[in-house]
Protein backbone atom coordinates (compact mmCIF):
# COMPACT_ATOMS: atom_id res chain seq x y z
CA UNK A 1 0.00 0.00 0.00
CA UNK A 2 1.32 3.44 -0.90
CA UNK A 3 0.67 6.70 0.88
CA UNK A 4 1.46 9.66 -1.32
CA UNK A 5 2.27 13.19 -0.30
CA UNK A 6 0.45 14.75 -3.20
CA UNK A 7 -2.29 12.38 -4.30
CA UNK A 8 -1.81 10.14 -7.31
CA UNK A 9 -1.06 12.67 -10.00
CA UNK A 10 -0.86 11.17 -13.48
CA UNK A 11 2.95 11.31 -13.53
CA UNK A 12 3.30 9.62 -10.14
CA UNK A 13 0.71 6.98 -11.01
CA UNK A 14 2.60 6.17 -14.20
CA UNK A 15 5.92 5.91 -12.33
CA UNK A 16 4.36 3.57 -9.74
CA UNK A 17 2.71 1.47 -12.45
CA UNK A 18 6.01 1.10 -14.34
CA UNK A 19 7.91 0.15 -11.19
CA UNK A 20 5.31 -2.48 -10.34
CA UNK A 21 5.44 -3.91 -13.87
CA UNK A 22 9.26 -4.09 -13.82
CA UNK A 23 8.99 -6.30 -10.75
CA UNK A 24 6.08 -8.46 -11.90
CA UNK A 25 3.22 -6.59 -10.23
CA UNK A 26 0.19 -4.55 -11.20
CA UNK A 27 -1.43 -1.44 -9.79
CA UNK A 28 -4.83 -1.88 -8.18
CA UNK A 29 -7.61 0.66 -7.95
CA UNK A 30 -7.32 3.39 -5.32
CA UNK A 31 -8.00 1.91 -1.84
CA UNK A 32 -8.38 -1.60 -3.31
CA UNK A 33 -6.19 -3.17 -0.61
CA UNK A 34 -6.75 -0.74 2.27
CA UNK A 35 -8.93 -3.34 4.01
CA UNK A 36 -5.77 -5.46 4.51
CA UNK A 37 -4.23 -2.80 6.78
CA UNK A 38 -5.15 -1.37 10.17
CA UNK A 39 -4.21 2.20 11.08
CA UNK A 40 -2.44 2.46 14.42
CA UNK A 41 -0.32 4.80 16.46
CA UNK A 42 3.09 3.48 17.48
CA UNK A 43 5.29 4.90 20.19
CA UNK A 44 8.75 3.57 21.04
CA UNK A 45 10.04 3.68 24.62
CA UNK A 46 12.96 2.43 26.66
CA UNK A 47 11.70 -0.70 28.39
CA UNK A 48 11.01 -0.59 32.12
CA UNK A 49 9.11 -3.00 34.32
CA UNK A 50 6.35 -0.43 34.86
CA UNK A 51 5.86 0.56 31.21
CA UNK A 52 3.38 -2.14 30.08
CA UNK A 53 0.98 -1.59 32.97
CA UNK A 54 1.14 2.18 32.68
CA UNK A 55 0.68 2.02 28.92
CA UNK A 56 -2.48 -0.06 29.27
CA UNK A 57 -3.75 2.31 32.00
CA UNK A 58 -3.15 5.21 29.59
CA UNK A 59 -5.25 3.50 26.90
CA UNK A 60 -2.77 1.49 24.83
CA UNK A 61 -4.09 -1.42 22.78
CA UNK A 62 -0.88 -3.48 22.91
CA UNK A 63 2.69 -3.38 24.19
CA UNK A 64 5.47 -5.53 22.80
CA UNK A 65 9.17 -5.90 23.47
CA UNK A 66 11.38 -5.31 20.42
CA UNK A 67 14.53 -7.26 19.55
CA UNK A 68 16.73 -4.26 20.47
CA UNK A 69 15.27 -4.14 24.01
CA UNK A 70 12.97 -1.15 23.53
CA UNK A 71 9.20 -1.46 23.82
CA UNK A 72 6.59 -0.53 21.23
CA UNK A 73 3.21 0.75 22.35
CA UNK A 74 0.35 0.41 19.86
CA UNK A 75 -2.62 2.76 20.17
CA UNK A 76 -5.62 4.03 18.28
CA UNK A 77 -4.05 6.67 16.01
CA UNK A 78 -6.45 9.32 17.30
CA UNK A 79 -5.27 8.62 20.87
CA UNK A 80 -1.52 8.50 20.17
CA UNK A 81 -0.64 12.03 21.35
CA UNK A 82 -2.79 11.75 24.48
CA UNK A 83 -1.27 8.40 25.47
CA UNK A 84 2.29 9.62 24.83
CA UNK A 85 1.59 12.69 27.01
CA UNK A 86 0.14 10.54 29.81
CA UNK A 87 3.17 8.26 29.76
CA UNK A 88 5.56 11.24 29.70
CA UNK A 89 3.85 12.56 32.83
CA UNK A 90 4.67 9.20 34.46
CA UNK A 91 8.34 9.36 33.42
CA UNK A 92 8.23 7.41 30.14
CA UNK A 93 9.46 9.68 27.35
CA UNK A 94 8.78 8.39 23.83
CA UNK A 95 11.79 8.01 21.56
CA UNK A 96 9.44 8.10 18.56
CA UNK A 97 5.68 8.40 18.02
CA UNK A 98 4.19 7.89 14.56
CA UNK A 99 0.98 6.87 12.80
CA UNK A 100 1.32 3.81 10.55
CA UNK A 101 -0.68 1.07 8.85
CA UNK A 102 -0.17 -2.49 10.07
CA UNK A 103 -0.99 -5.51 7.92
CA UNK A 104 -3.85 -7.55 9.36
CA UNK A 105 -2.46 -10.71 7.78
CA UNK A 106 1.03 -11.41 6.51
CA UNK A 107 2.22 -13.52 3.60
CA UNK A 108 5.43 -15.56 3.85
CA UNK A 109 7.94 -15.16 1.03
CA UNK A 110 10.76 -17.40 -0.14
CA UNK A 111 14.29 -16.10 -0.79
CA UNK A 112 13.74 -15.14 -4.44
CA UNK A 113 10.40 -13.45 -3.69
CA UNK A 114 12.00 -11.55 -0.82
CA UNK A 115 14.78 -10.24 -3.07
CA UNK A 116 12.28 -9.16 -5.76
CA UNK A 117 10.07 -7.43 -3.20
CA UNK A 118 13.06 -5.67 -1.60
CA UNK A 119 14.05 -4.26 -5.00
CA UNK A 120 10.47 -3.10 -5.66
CA UNK A 121 10.11 -1.49 -2.22
CA UNK A 122 13.41 0.33 -2.68
CA UNK A 123 12.32 1.66 -6.07
CA UNK A 124 8.89 2.75 -4.79
CA UNK A 125 10.37 4.54 -1.75
CA UNK A 126 12.71 6.47 -4.06
CA UNK A 127 9.86 7.92 -6.12
CA UNK A 128 9.18 11.61 -5.53
CA UNK A 129 5.71 11.97 -4.04
CA UNK A 130 5.63 8.59 -2.28
CA UNK A 131 5.47 9.28 1.46
CA UNK A 132 5.16 5.71 2.83
CA UNK A 133 5.17 2.18 1.48
CA UNK A 134 3.49 -0.64 3.42
CA UNK A 135 3.50 -4.36 2.69
CA UNK A 136 1.85 -7.42 4.19
CA UNK A 137 4.85 -9.59 3.28
CA UNK A 138 6.59 -11.33 6.16
CA UNK A 139 10.16 -10.34 5.33
CA UNK A 140 12.82 -12.30 7.23
CA UNK A 141 15.34 -10.10 9.06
Amino acid sequence: MLVTACGLREGLYESVRQALQRHGGRAGAENSIAYLFHPCGLARFATTAALPGRAYEAGAEAVRRLADGDSEVCTDPAELARIVERLAARGHVAKQAIRVFRALQSVALDGEQTARLAALLSELRALEGVAQVYTNAAIPE
